[in-house]
């Protein structure tokens, strides 16, 4: 993740926040060339690590030195992302390659080696170029439109590495412990979503926690571009994140019997030293001791997801720091603190084309005065407390025969300079016994229960394990304290106001007429709409909802007993927040797929939204879906509000069915449009379903400015001008404004946008 100082940690992050001053002096303003890319000590410890050879380091500290390239990641449902691929593939590359700019070639767009399917990119086109080339303008406009939309992700090439390992099946229950900004979130997600028909919801879901409440709310604009049903953004810090207890068949809290998860993704806070490519800040921020400050809260955060994790579960640690106090370290003594119940796992044959370095088995520990030390003993004693402290010992390696039985080996480390990226570590962990005595005595009970079963006993055979959160009991047990457990918490100090919460609070289930108020939220809390509802009622009957749609995951923020606002979320989602109660700061979660009207004389109070389409379209009636032919697509996305006598007479008779000042969706199919004369500008594969307003004479589109640019290109090859309000003007019930891409100018900003990771 971006790295320290962004949720406690110190040192690196992007500026801090001094606003200027460094040891209580303001410092002058210094230009980005003129900041000094070197630090002696920095050097120094880093010799001393042998992180690579003596005659390579000079290349790796140069490849830190130098201008990171630029990076993104083609996202969305995959049918998508290949039309998007593709899109990037004819229409731009081929042009960028012809491209010079001052007699000098441009180097166009090319994909990552390593990353599946060509979904990764990377480019290094100079700012000053895109201004002197139309192609490179286009195809700098292409990104800050898609980047906007959702359809591309601007990320760090090794950002885009740990999600890859958790190997995320459409089944799992997934945790992100220290999630925003949220780009590796959204890769979870993507993978939960990739082996899923289309209008089908997994079983599974993913929680997107951080301990910043504006940084979870970072990770809320991420997860909307991304429209799932199985996301839950949380506000907890990630050493302290709560059980979640299962109930009884009676709706109490069965013992000690806890939700645990399949894969946990744990990118903690670090100091980022191995983005100096683009944290420039870092060569003078840097100190020998940050690590030292965030080592102990990186082991709490990995130790918790270790009590969270199933057995037989993976989970991924990682950094973008290349610090072996902050990395080996931390992996090696929770290795050796739970003695045996987690390994690391072998991926040396995944992603063959990625390369990296072995974890390393020795290292040193620097203290201020700048001397290193092999081991705890060697630190002197100082009576001002400035040298030897216990927690140090955890900073240096094991005893080498008991590093050597962790296979230590097996973590990736990922230089700079060895495929023009940010430095990296990652270690992909496996649980393979269980860890509390609550895991220990279900495991015990299991495997009697299997036995019998075995035996042809007809106790066992009549009670068999139940799957999915049933499967994740834990048997109770008093006497245990695990991290997050109701005797832990009782032992720990309370850090933070928004943690604050009564033992009735945190025992209260979660009711949909009772939501908890969280002073620390700023938003209403979501409360779940039973079918019943007066208004939900209306809106399921009015649109003809089929059944497919389970009624069960329809909730709003409610105020002064009204909403405006309806979203849904998977039975998975509302299971667990209903098994969590008060338990979970829940910032966000669902899809929207209701607003509310502003037209009084519609005949339903609520719209559809476009976020919420695709998870509707399949539950819709025909009525409400018109497929129209490119002609009518073409006339919709040309026009304003066209009139209905501009349409189709088949498009015209759907929509005189339906009633006036009412939605509808527009849908467009590609593959029924094979053999049309007249097709998109672009080559589409996936279904486009464009909400829309039927109006008394008109139809409109009801599309984010940016999705209607983005589409608009996608669909006739033409840039509309997003600094227009509402992204076009009228002339003559036209789009004046839109006009062939190669005249559109660049539009600047977005290299400022770039993922905070």
């Amino acid at each position: 993740m971006g790295r320290g100082g962004k949720r406690g940690g110190r040192g690196g992050g992007r500026g801090g926040r001094n606003n200027g001053h460094v040891n209580g002096e303001r410092q002058s303003y210094k230009r980005f060339e003129d900041l000094r890319r070197d630090n002696d000590n920095f050097r120094k410890y880093y010799m001393a690590q042998k992180i690579v050879s003596d005659s390579e380091f000079p290349e790796l500290m140069e490849s830190m030195r130098s201008v990171l390239p630029t990076n993104f990641r083609i996202t969305g449902s995959r049918q998508q992302a290949i039309d998007i691929r593709e899109q990037i593939v004819n229409e731009f590359v081929p042009f960028i390659k012809e491209t010079s700019v001052d007699g000098a070639e441009i180097e166009p767009p090319h994909p990552l080696e390593w990353y599946p399917n060509n979904f990764g990119w990377q480019f290094m086109i100079p700012r000053v170029a895109l201004k002197k080339s139309k192609e490179l303008s286009k195809f700098h406009s292409f990104l800050v439109t898609e980047t906007e939309v959702g359809n591309i992700s601007r990320q760090e090439a090794v950002s885009m590495v740990p999600p890859l390992f958790l190997d995320v099946q459409p089944s799992h229950y997934v945790l992100d412990m220290c999630a925003a900004p949220g780009s590796k979130t959204a890769q979870l997600i993507e993978a939960l979503h990739s082996d899923v028909e289309a209008g089908r919801t997994p079983e599974g879901l993913v929680i997107a926690n951080d301990a910043d409440y504006k940084r979870a709310c970072m990770l809320v604009h991420q997860m909307n571009r991304l429209n799932s049903p199985n996301i839950i953004v949380t506000n907890h810090s990630g050493e302290r994140f709560p059980n979640i207890y299962r109930q009884d068949a009676e709706g109490k809290r069965a013992g000690r019997d806890i939700v645990q998860f399949d894969r946990i993704l744990c990118d903690v806070p670090c100091s980022g030293d191995g983005t100096t490519r683009k944290n420039v800040r870092v060569w003078e921020k840097w100190r020998p001791d940050d690590a030292h400050a965030l080592n102990p809260i990186q082991s709490k955060i990995l130790q918790r997801a270790a009590y969270l994790l199933k057995t037989g579960g993976r989970m991924v640690y990682s950094t973008c720091s290349l610090n072996p106090i902050e990395n080996e370290a931390v992996v090696a003594h929770v290795l050796d603190h739970f003695e045996g119940a987690l390994r690391l796992v072998d991926v040396s044959d995944h992603l063959p084309a990625l390369k990296r370095r072995p974890g390393l088995a020795t290292w040193k520990v620097m203290t201020r005065d700048g001397a290193l030390h092999d081991d705890y003993e060697s630190i002197p004693v100082d009576d001002a407390g400035n040298g030897r402290r216990k927690f140090m010992e955890k900073l240096f390696p094991l005893s080498p025969d008991r590093m050597q039985g962790l296979h230590i080996e097996r973590c990736m480390r990922i230089y700079s300079h060895m495929q023009n990226t940010g430095g990296f570590f990652v270690a992909v962990l496996e649980k393979v016994a269980p860890i509390s005595v609550d895991e220990r005595r279900k495991a015990a009970a299991e495997e009697a229960a299997a036995a019998a079963i075995e035996a042809g006993c007809a106790e066992g055979a009549a009670n068999p394990a139940p799957k999915r959160l049933a499967d994740q009991a834990e048997p109770s047990d008093a006497g245990a304290a695990e991290p997050g457990s109701d005797a832990a918490d009782a032992k720990r100090p309370k850090i933070a106001s928004g943690e604050e919460r009564s033992e009735r609070a945190e025992r209260q289930p979660y009711l949909p007429d009772n939501p908890r108020e969280d002073p620390a939220l700023v938003e209403n809390p979501f409360v779940f709409l039973e079918p019943s509802h007066s208004d939900l009622r209306s809106i399921i009957e009015y649109y003809g909802i089929k059944d497919s749609m389970s009624r069960n995951g329809f909730l709003s923020r409610i105020e002064n007993g009204a909403f405006r606002s309806v979203y849904h979320v998977s039975d998975s989602v509302r299971e667990l927040m209903e098994l969590a109660g008060q338990r979970l700061r829940v910032v966000n979660t669902g899809i929207r797929v209701f607003s509310r009207n502003s037209v009084r004389e519609a005949p339903c109070p609520f719209r559809l939204v476009c976020e919420g389409v695709p998870q509707l379209l399949p539950h819709l009636p025909d009525r409400y879906v018109i497929a129209v032919s490119f002609r009518d697509l073409k006339t919709l996305l040309d026009e304003v509000n066209p009139l209905f006598t501009a349409l189709s007479d088949e498009c015209h008779k759907r929509l005189s069915l339906i009633p006036a000042s009412s939605s509808v969706v527009v849908a467009y199919d590609p593959a029924n449009h094979v053999n049309d004369e007249e097709k998109p500008f672009t080559r589409m594969t996936a279904q486009l379903a464009i909400p829309c307003w039927r109006g008394q004479v008109s139809l409109s589109v009801h599309m984010d400015k940016n999705q209607l640019c983005s589409l608009i290109h996608r669909v006739l090859g033409r840039s509309v001008d997003r600094n227009t309000v509402g992204g076009y003007k009228l002339d003559n019930n036209s789009r004046s404004s839109t006009r062939s891409a190669a005249e559109t100018p660049a539009l600047a900003g977005d290299d400022d946008a770039s993922d905070a990771e």
